[in-house]
């Protein structure tokens, strides 16, 4: 008992330690287990890593590529943009805008250039495109014809956001420089971005008298503004009758206290401008055209105070110095008279010039116009704007009265040389044998005056010379081009004159007009088809007309009917010959689809004429005769032929002025008149459409509608032959489904039948067999002859013709 319960006490006290399980987190290795386990593991984690960083590179290379990709496609369209820019703009630069600004008569000592200098501000800004490995060049002035000093440049980069230019220094930077390349002044840079260049530039105002002329040549690119400051040169100075050149330009003036300020638009095409002005001192008097002393009551014929320009001066004013100011004129007259029915119209150039291109402008001229009856149609000038004219006493009974014309020119005419043209009218006596003066003008307060006279006649007059006094005769030759290009006539007499004091009078001796002929025919083909009851004629001519206005035809049938008349291939309405004795006569219009290029050129018109017609006789009998005589005309006919188709189931004998002899095959000795057709047709189809000879078998109603490409069976063109006449007919499918069996209407023209469908009856009047081709195909689709009372064919098709 003991020993067991020592026993049970050992268990009790044992038995926590026996019943826990081994410790699982010790494990008893040796050292090689140890260092074989421990290397796998170092592999396998670097593995890990290994592959970690593979991927993390295969993202960095993929976002690399997807970055390149992006560089890439930036590339191209920086490229395209470049080679669209390349295109727009070759040179790689855009003009933005070009101003001058300028003055002249500065009196401050800074301006730093004489009293008779005028300085010109110019300011250009432009952009260049994008940067390139190659230089763009921008010219700027030509240095050959201009004097330029005071160069900046300015320089704005192409960024977001507003931003100064910045000043560059074109001596230190190696990206821009100003240099001189082939006699111009350019701007080199490999740079992008906006660009503002501006510098000085000087030229010498030329003086004439009281004129100044200023300006700038052979500039680079237009003007976008110009703007000029005239100073005043003392107190009582003034600058007006301003001028700009090109003559399209707009001129603003404004005048300030001791200056005039001018602004002016030019065109955009203007390489150049050239600005002129009159220096004007209050001393002096105005001389205005036209200003008169105020007084309205004062006789047309009372002696008003004159100027040196020719113009009344004001009342109290003095004449000006002749040497400062008044313009040595010197005139030059070519007219040229033209003898008409009734009248004598004169067309005479005037062109007053003060000696020089430097010279002072004119802004009024007179001049007087001699002549019995002589009156002013028209004055037309540059820069004229007005003109006035009145009857001057004579100063003797024995001279005519004349007629004074005043013409005064716009403030804006600084040109030295006038050209005028002037129109007169004078009325002649109309017997058959007169003496005519001609018309005379002579230029008032000039220093010379000479000129050419010539005369033509477009009338039925002969013209002679029957006295001159003052005038040399010359050849035609030696007129001026003025006169001899500005006629479509012969010259009949020339003269020249160095004095204006001169006088010519012609003999005209006028002649009766005859009766001429207003039209002739060239061809007359004269076709008739003829059945047992009917004939069918059929008139195709050419005529040559001039004013014609109807073509009569006489001795028609007493039974025709049933009229048709084309002229220039124009459906046209005959009317009916009431006053000519003949009741058996028509009248057919000719104007009627003319050309309208040529119409009303006064020359002789080519014009064709077809009539058709039906007429009755007697039904044939064994024997008998036929009269089948053509219509007569009151024209010369030039060729006329016949072509005569008759039933073949008789034997024929032919009288008339034809002679005996028969051409029985379908060859004339002369081909069959063909009609004209100056009437174009329109018609809406697609672009690559090819036109043939079909085209013109459409009816006029067509006109405009759409014609489908896939529609080819619209029209096709067959021949009926017959004999021993022939004659051509056409057919067009009504839809665009052109097989037979369809029965669609067929429509026949010509001297064929009407409309009909498939196997009807179209008369043909007796004709023999009937071919009926499609195209250029030989196959026969209609062989059937029919000769009965009444004639008839029956049309049948076959069901594989397509």
């Amino acid at each position: 008992l003991l020993l067991s319960f020592i026993l049970l006490v050992c268990v009790i006290l044992l038995g926590p330690s026996w019943a826990q399980p081994p410790d699982q987190s010790e494990v008893r290795l040796s050292l090689s287990e140890y260092d074989e386990i421990f290397t796998s593991a170092n592999l396998k984690d670097a593995e890990r890593r290994l592959q970690d960083q593979q991927k993390i590179q295969k993202r960095e290379h993929e976002q690399k590529l997807a970055d390149l990709a992006n560089e890439v496609e930036k590339i191209q369209a920086s490229r395209l943009e470049q080679e669209s820019s390349r295109k727009m703009f070759p040179d790689n630069f855009q003009v933005l805008r070009h101003t001058c600004f300028g003055s002249y008569n500065s009196s401050s000592p800074d301006a730093g250039v004489e009293s008779d200098v005028v300085s010109f501000e110019l300011e250009l800004i432009f952009r260049v495109m994008s940067p390139t490995s190659e230089w763009t060049t921008i010219p700027l002035v030509n240095t050959s014809a201009t004097v330029a000093k005071n160069w900046q440049v300015l320089r704005q980069e192409e960024v977001d956001g507003d931003k100064d230019f910045q000043v560059v220094d074109t001596v230190s930077s190696p990206h821009i420089l100003l240099l001189q390349r082939d006699g111009q002044q350019v701007l080199a840079t490999n740079k992008n971005g906006l660009f503002k260049v501006s510098f000085n530039a000087y030229t010498r105002v030329a003086k004439t008298r009281h004129v100044n002329k200023m300006g700038l040549s052979s500039l680079l690119y237009p003007l976008s503004e110009l703007s000029v400051r005239i100073a005043k040169t003392s107190p009582r100075s003034n600058a007006r009758d301003f001028s700009v050149q090109p003559p399209s330009s707009v001129l603003y003036v404004q005048p300030e206290q001791n200056s005039t300020y001018l602004q002016a638009t030019l065109p955009l095409t203007a390489d150049n401008f050239q600005l002129r002005w009159v220096d004007v001192n209050d001393e002096q008097p105005d001389v205005e055209c036209g200003d008169y002393d105020g007084h309205h009551d004062t006789p047309a014929n009372a002696t008003k105070p004159i100027n040196d320009w020719g113009m009344p001066r004001r009342s109290g004013s003095k004449p000006m110095d002749l040497d400062a100011a008044t313009p040595q004129v010197i005139a030059t007259h070519e007219v040229m008279h033209t003898v008409g029915e009734g009248v004598l119209r004169s067309v005479h150039t005037l062109e007053f010039f003060t000696g020089s291109s430097e010279g002072s402008p004119l802004h009024a001229v007179q001049f007087l116009i001699h002549g019995k009856g002589a009156r002013v149609a028209s004055v037309v000038g540059h820069a004229l704007q007005s003109w006035t004219s009145e009857v001057v006493q004579p100063n003797s009974t024995a001279d005519s009265s004349s007629t004074l014309v005043k013409t005064a020119f716009k403030t804006s005419q600084q040109s030295s040389s006038i050209v005028l043209q002037v129109h007169t009218e004078t009325d002649r006596d109309e017997s058959t044998q007169a003496h005519v003066e001609l018309p005379r003008i002579e230029c008032q307060n000039v220093l010379r005056q000479t000129g050419h006279v010539g005369v033509t006649k477009d009338a039925n007059v002969e013209i002679h010379e029957h006295q001159t006094t003052g005038l040399s005769p010359v050849t035609s030759s030696d007129l001026s081009s003025k006169l001899r290009l500005n006629v479509d006539r012969p010259i009949v007499l020339s003269y020249k004159y160095l004095n204006p004091d001169n006088k010519a009078v012609l003999s005209v001796t006028e002649h009766k007009e005859m009766e001429t002929l207003d039209a002739t025919i060239d061809r007359l083909h004269h076709k008739v088809v003829v059945t047992e009851t009917h004939a069918v004629h059929s008139l195709i001519l050419t005529l040559q007309s001039t004013k014609l206005q109807y073509l009569p035809i006489f001795h028609l049938p007493p039974s025709a009917s049933k009229y048709t008349c084309l002229v220039n291939s124009v459906p046209a309405k005959p009317v009916k010959a009431e006053n000519n004795g003949d009741e058996n006569s028509i009248l057919v219009p000719l104007l009627v689809g003319l050309n309208p290029e040529t119409a009303n050129q006064g020359s002789s018109l080519l014009t064709s004429v077809e009539v058709t017609y039906f007429s009755k006789h007697e039904t044939f009998g064994e024997n008998g005769t036929l009269s089948l005589d053509p219509p007569q005309f009151d024209l010369p006919v030039s060729i006329l032929t016949s072509h005569v188709s008759l039933p073949s189931d008789r034997m024929y004998n032919f009288t008339g002025h034809y002679g005996k002899q028969r051409v029985m095959d379908k060859t004339l000795l002369y081909p069959i008149p063909e009609a004209f057709k100056y009437a174009k047709g329109k018609r809406v189809v697609e672009e690559d459409y090819d036109f043939t000879v079909l085209d013109d078998m459409f009816p006029e109603d067509r006109e405009g509608e759409y014609i489908p490409r896939q529609s080819k069976c619209l029209a096709k063109e067959c021949f009926l032959t017959s004999h021993p006449f022939f004659f051509r007919a056409r057919q067009i499918w009504r839809r665009q489904n052109c097989h037979p069996k369809s029965r669609e209407k067929l429509l026949f023209s010509a001297n064929t039948c009407a409309r009909g469908s498939v196997g009807a009856q179209c008369d043909l009047f007796g004709s023999a067999a009937i071919e009926l081709r499609f195209g250029s195909q030989e196959e026969v689709i209609v062989v059937k002859n029919t000769v009965k009372d009444p004639p008839f064919i029956d049309v049948q098709f076959a069901s594989d013709v397509s």
